[in-house]
């Protein structure tokens, strides 16, 4: 009967192949931790400051104290939002755009330990149907195990493009998020122009109607015509079928608002309220530098630069071998020892060794290594790293030159749409106003013509209705200069 034992010197050899091991993995180890850690930091980063960012993004009025989400808050059912702020806080803890980013950002980090893993170790079996006969015994059976160890900094080098994969997840959801708050207050400012449109568009109504009546009264003192009440009712319908077409645009927005928040589209919104304009106070050329040090897009970016720096550097470790390290124990059954025959000459049987009889098990070592010969391969290899980090480059420099025109053009905007707000405010309108009422009162005179009446109170009616799309259009304006920038206005210090 065979005995299955191991010796000693194979016990110390797997030993220290696993200490060798342990020491590759190590740094691995260590970027696992890196790449966990900075994931579990930024989500509980962002989860605690969702209401502070909330409040700097939706700074429309005189800031009010935020208030902080507790856990309880976090969990209740149905949230209720009232103002930009809420919305923006819901947006960013629901919208599944966000949470599926943060999953991708988690995704990521796991990919750290199994790339900086070594390979599976390798145990083979060899069976032999006709023994291989030696002193020591019959050998039958081998088993043996064995480790590939890549040449050191491949590991590494892979686990640190996995961990600057992590962070570029770590950017894109941060990108998400500006574009989530954008998406908000866009479609929050549409609702505003909209209610602001029906609200104008009802008090014409019934102004309309006085002048309904004013004309009513000029025929039956038989100073006018009933043409004049005639074109005062179509006029009306025509503000009816507007009423009409503003309250579909509305379902619209609130339904796209509602998209945003993850909530059912038919969820009712409440009428956003009045705020105070702003402008962007800073210089365009401050705006360009700080895009260039917070805009995500340019962040992520720049890791994967650094990623394809580190990619290329792992395919130029391609011309160096893996190596392959192994043990292997050998089953010896045990025999009778060979018997010679007796020597003529002095009548003896000469002495032989014993061993086969004892069947000790014996045990090598292995060692062995790829050869990179197919050069054609790595070169290969090497220039496609390369060329992907040359991309990269180019797509930084892209879009950079694609943020500062978004920034310009959003930085124009805002400008133009505040100064044409102060001036419906305080120029165009009042002036419409005063000639509508003037020709109003000249009409009830007998002296202007109800054409010319129904022009001016309809000049009035659209510039007022332009004065609250200048706002809206201000604000959605300076969503996309927030979202370009990467940062609110309110954290610049550039709102006014």
């Amino acid at each position: 009967m065979a005995k299955a034992t191991f010796h000693p010197t194979l016990v110390q050899g797997i030993l220290l192949m696993t200490l060798a091991a342990a020491s590759l993995v190590g740094s691995g180890c260590a970027l696992n931790r890196t790449g966990a850690q900075e994931v579990s930091a930024a989500l509980e980063r962002h989860a605690q400051a969702n209401p502070v960012v909330a409040e700097t993004y939706a700074q429309t009025a005189a800031p009010r104290a935020p208030a902080v989400e507790t856990d309880a808050d976090a969990q209740r059912e149905p949230f209720a939002p009232e103002t930009l702020s809420d919305f923006i806080v819901l947006a960013l803890r629901d919208n599944p755009e966000v949470v599926g980013a943060a999953e991708i950002a988690r995704a990521k980090a796991t990919r750290i330990p199994q790339v900086t893993a070594l390979p599976d170790p390798m145990v083979n079996t060899k069976t032999l149907p006709e023994p291989v006969r030696t002193a020591e015994g019959d050998n039958y059976f081998i088993l043996g195990i064995s480790q590939k160890f890549p040449v050191p900094g491949k590991l590494d080098r892979a686990g640190r493009i996995a961990l600057e994969e992590t962070r570029m997840a770590l950017d894109r959801l941060q990108e998400t998020r500006l574009r989530v708050i954008a998406d908000v207050k866009r479609a929050y400012f549409q609702l505003y122009v909209l209610d602001k449109s029906l609200e104008v568009t009802k008090e014409n109504q019934e102004l309309l109607r006085g002048l309904i009546d004013v004309a009513r009264a000029q025929v039956a003192a038989g100073r006018r015509s009933q043409d004049d009440v005639l074109r005062a009712q179509v006029e009306l319908s025509n503000l009816e079928a507007e009423l009409i077409s503003l309250r579909q645009r509305r379902a619209t927005a609130r339904a796209t608002l509602n998209e945003v928040l993850n909530r059912p589209t038919t969820t009712e919104i409440p009428t956003p309220a009045d705020f105070d304009t702003r402008q962007a106070g800073r210089a365009i050329d401050e705006l360009f530098d700080r895009a260039n040090d917070v805009n995500p897009t340019l962040a992520r970016l720049r890791r994967q630069i650094e990623r394809d720096q580190r990619a290329v550097e792992l395919a130029k470790l391609a011309y160096w071998p893996d190596f392959t390290i192994g043990f292997e124990w050998m089953l010896m059954e045990p025999r009778d020892a060979f018997q010679p025959p007796i020597n003529p000459s002095t009548g003896r049987r000469p002495t032989v060794s014993k061993m086969s009889e004892d069947g000790s098990d014996n045990w090598a070592v292995t060692f062995g290594f790829n050869l990179p010969i197919w050069f054609d391969k790595i070169k290969g290899g090497i220039r496609e790293a390369k060329h992907n980090l040359a991309a990269t480059n180019q797509q930084y420099t892209a879009a950079r030159n694609r943020v500062h025109r978004q920034i310009e053009d959003a930085y124009e905007r805002v400008r133009a749409q505040q100064e044409l707000a102060a001036l419906f405010e305080s120029t165009i309108i009042p002036q419409a106003e005063q000639t509508y009422r003037v020709s109003r009162a000249s009409y009830t005179a007998g002296t202007n013509d109800f054409l010319y009446v129904i022009d001016n109170w309809r000049k009035w009616l659209v510039f007022n209705i332009h004065y609250y799309r200048s706002l809206g259009e201000l604000e959605r304006s300076v969503a996309d200069l927030e979202q370009a920038i990467g940062l609110s206005l309110a954290e610049m210090g550039a709102s006014k």
